[in-house]
């Protein structure tokens, strides 16, 4: 199973990226599940308008979601690690986890302001960047703008295969 992992502060876009991730893999045949750390306070239960609602809509076969001990099917103390075990136990081919910042998966980093930019000193393992700012000659990263979504997603299926190991969780 290949792993894509979503990073970045609260509305930044995780989600809508996430769930165009979760499309194209879907659409090419791919077995994709996701897995999203729900940092905003209160238990994550329910179902409808939810995000994980959204990544079920865009084809995810499961769609968890994870915030303050309890997996949306429910099971205390599970570390993230456990919780991939149960995707690659399901026989998904990609999982997307949107979140889970300072996990060293392979990761796209998105930042909305000028001020975010320290996101990139704090995490590992980040394969591109979504910025509305330039890095001009100091990017050492693929960086795409917020409106090149076809061209990041483009660069990741090809990255994804080029560099399959990469992205496999061991």
């Amino acid at each position: 199973m290949r792993i894509i992992q979503i990073a970045g502060y609260k509305n930044s876009g995780k989600t809508t990226l996430s769930t165009r991730i979760i499309k194209m893999f879907t659409e090419t045949g791919l077995k994709v599940g996701s897995l999203k750390h729900h940092g905003h306070g209160g238990i994550p239960l329910g179902f409808s308008d939810t995000d994980s609602e959204q990544h079920r809509k865009a084809g995810a076969m499961f769609a968890g979601v994870e915030g303050e001990g309890v997996f949306q099917f429910t099971a205390p103390d599970l570390r993230v690690e456990q919780l991939i075990d149960f995707y690659a136990f399901m026989k998904m081919d990609v999982l997307v986890v949107e979140g889970f910042k300072e996990k060293p998966f392979p990761k796209l980093v998105l930042l909305s302001e000028e001020k975010e930019r320290r996101l990139l000193d704090r995490v590992e393992n980040v394969k591109a960047v979504v910025s509305p700012f330039s890095f001009g000659s100091a990017a050492v990263l693929p960086t795409f703008k917020r409106d090149e979504t076809a061209a990041l997603l483009a660069w990741l299926k090809q990255d994804m295969i080029d560099n399959k190991s990469e992205y496999e969780w061991k």
